[in-house]
């Protein structure tokens, strides 16, 4: 005991006033909430327990830590006196209780670390989740999108593409079909309008001048009604025979005379009028008048209707004629105007250049190969075409290259053959059929006619086109006719003219070309 003190120094004393604070509390360690908490008794005898440690400040701590001087431990107590064994024990037990319950909280907070990433790992999958969730619906929406967007383009193109295809095809078959079929007739219709028109305007105008002209003269020359007038008149009478009309007792007369030329149209009566002014008189009296009597009509209605049936039946036949000619000219523009050797024409682009070359050129050796040429397609086809055999029967009559029966057998072939497509037309079609051969008759043979190149050799196609197609024999006549008043001693025209008079499927006369010749000379000079 001697060797231990319980009293310290002074110099030991750090802070008696921070150990003053701090000695009355003690700490103890509650089983039940596992944890330290401090006990102190308080000035009133009640204890006090505290979850913390008593409150100081750490400044002040280390401020008197620091301005102290450590104080020096002494042994008190003896180290294996009991009362040291009890706080070595006590010591230990509450190492063992402290490492218990750094383990225990270890263990809790691995616990509660390994609960909050439990949780925190199925937030994460469950945001996750939701994540891929909206980004799937998000790519579904924007394919399903992109899928709508490009079909619509894709059927859009398709539409476009068809529309355009369809309008390509439909413009091409219009165009095929208005080249094939409406262009000829489109043509047709405008140029008979045009001419139809220029025509009525041309009659107009003539008949506004006749009508001036009517006036103009109604006003210069003597009145008819006045009986001083009569001896006038009736010398116009005589200078205007013969009438243009008589209808009953009454006759219509132009002034001056009616013109027999364009020439004697355009002379003027006296210098001072023309002659297309009408005026009318009495054939017994022989009294004359400007107005049109009350008797200047018919005697009844049959024959009124009978003049304007042949009025109009007069004037479809002119319009039948006018239209043939039109045709006849475009066919022979195109015959003459395409080139066979620049270009690969079709079958009728060949016979038409044949007939042109032989009908209007006369150029016989070229027209013989060409002729060739058109009856070897016909031969290879085995059809027969009237319009080849035609055109060939004529060639060799002209050249006289074949005998007659070689001539006759061609043209039997062509009227069996135009026979047979006259009956398949008329079975498909309630109008009657026309001659094939009757366009290119107007085109080529007519129109070589007229022209004033090598006349004998146009007359004698033209007259053997009479007589082998159209079976006009006393045409033919006078076609042969004119044609030896050009060439009399052509021995080809004499050879076949003396046919046409001799044979008996034709004229049979007993008679030669150079008799009927002398006649027609002799007529021709009677009459002159």
């Amino acid at each position: 005991k001697d060797n231990y003190s319980t009293t310290a120094s002074q110099e030991y004393i750090w802070d008696g006033e921070i150990d003053r604070e701090t000695a009355c509390w003690f700490n103890c360690y509650d089983e039940e909430e596992q944890r330290l908490k401090w006990v102190r008794l308080g000035a009133d005898g009640k204890t006090e327990i505290s979850d913390t440690p008593p409150p100081i400040d750490i400044q002040r701590l280390i401020a008197a830590r620091e301005s102290g001087i450590e104080r020096k431990v002494e042994r008190r107590i003896h180290p294996k006196s009991l009362l040291s064994m009890r706080h070595v024990e006590f010591e230990k037990k509450k190492a063992r209780q402290k490492q218990l319950l750094a383990d225990i909280l270890k263990d809790r907070a691995k616990h509660v670390e390994e609960r909050c990433a439990i949780k925190l790992q199925s937030r994460y999958r469950i945001v996750q989740a939701k994540r891929r969730v909206e980004r799937r619906f998000r790519e579904t929406v924007a394919s399903t999108r992109i899928q709508c967007t490009f079909r619509h383009w894709i059927m859009r193109k398709r539409l476009v593409s068809s529309i355009k295809i369809q309008s390509v095809a439909r413009m091409f078959m219009a165009k095929s079909y208005f080249v094939s079929f409406l262009r000829e007739r489109l043509w047709w219709k405008r140029a008979s309008r045009v001419l139809a028109m220029t025509a009525q305007r041309l009659w107009r105008g003539f008949l506004c001048r006749r009508r001036f002209r009517q006036l103009l003269l109604v006003q210069t020359l003597p009145d008819p009604l006045d009986m001083r007038n009569h001896d006038y008149w009736v010398g116009m009478q005589r200078n205007a025979r013969p009438p243009r009309r008589e209808i009953g007792i009454f006759a219509e007369y132009t002034i001056g005379g009616f013109p027999r030329s364009w020439e004697e149209r355009s002379l003027k009566l006296g210098g001072d009028y023309f002659r297309d002014a009408v005026f009318y008189a009495n054939t017994i009296t022989m009294r004359a008048t400007w107005t049109q009597p009350s008797g200047f009509q018919f005697r009844n209605h049959d024959e009124y209707y009978a003049l304007r049936v042949q009025t109009f039946w007069r004037a479809r036949v002119a319009k039948r004629k006018i239209r043939l000619f039109t045709k006849a000219k475009l066919l022979l523009e195109r015959a003459h105007t395409s080139d066979l050797e620049l270009t690969r024409p079709s079958i009728t682009t060949l016979c038409n250049q044949t007939l042109h070359v032989h009908a209007v050129l006369h150029q016989y050796g070229r027209a013989r190969d060409l002729y060739g040429k058109i009856m070897g397609y016909m031969n290879d086809r085995g059809v027969d075409n009237p319009f080849v055999l035609y055109s060939y029967a004529i060639f060799e009559a002209v050249t006289n290259e074949e005998d007659w029966q070689e001539i006759k057998h061609y043209v039997r072939r062509a009227k069996c053959a135009e026979e047979r497509s006259r009956k398949r037309a008329s079975m498909s079609s309630s109008a009657p059929p026309k001659s094939q051969y009757e366009i290119a008759t107007a085109a080529f043979y007519l129109q070589a006619v007229c022209n004033e190149d090598r006349p004998d050799e146009s007359w004698h196609n033209y007259a053997l086109c009479q007589m082998l197609v159209h079976s006009d024999l006393e045409g033919a006549k006078e076609s042969f006719l004119c044609a030896m008043d050009h060439a009399p001693r052509d021995k080809r025209i004499v050879s076949n003219f003396n046919v046409l008079l001799r044979d008996e499927e034709y004229l049979n006369m007993n008679t030669s070309a150079n008799e009927e010749y002398l006649k027609e000379r002799n007529r021709n000079a009677e009459r002159r």
